[in-house]
């Protein structure tokens, strides 16, 4: 299925709600490419630093800051730097799917 793109905004004040989200963030030095990563629920993957470009089974993308793209549960990915970069990726939490 190819990626669904997005593009990271400011969206106000945070709520006071606990979070039913998890955060990752991932530093990507120079060329440095990463297999076979999965997410095990509905997550989104955004570009905070650099430029990368992420691969799933039918599909790429070339993503630089503010870019991201959404992940759905189970999807199977590799990211690959094309300079320095920090990506975060926000996934639900299994709790959250309750």
């Amino acid at each position: 299925m190819p990626l669904q793109r997005i593009l990271a905004s400011s969206v106000g004040e945070p709520e006071t709600a606990t979070s039913r989200l998890g955060a990752e963030a991932l530093h990507l030095s120079e060329g440095r490419i990463m297999l076979n990563r999965r997410v095990d629920n509905a997550a989104a993957l955004v570009v905070v630093r650099g430029a990368l470009t992420i691969g799933v089974s039918d599909d790429d993308a070339a993503l630089t800051a503010g870019q991201g793209v959404l992940l759905r549960a189970g999807t199977i990915y590799s990211l690959e730097a094309e300079e320095e970069s920090v990506a975060i990726v926000f996934a639900l939490r299994e709790d959250a799917q309750r």
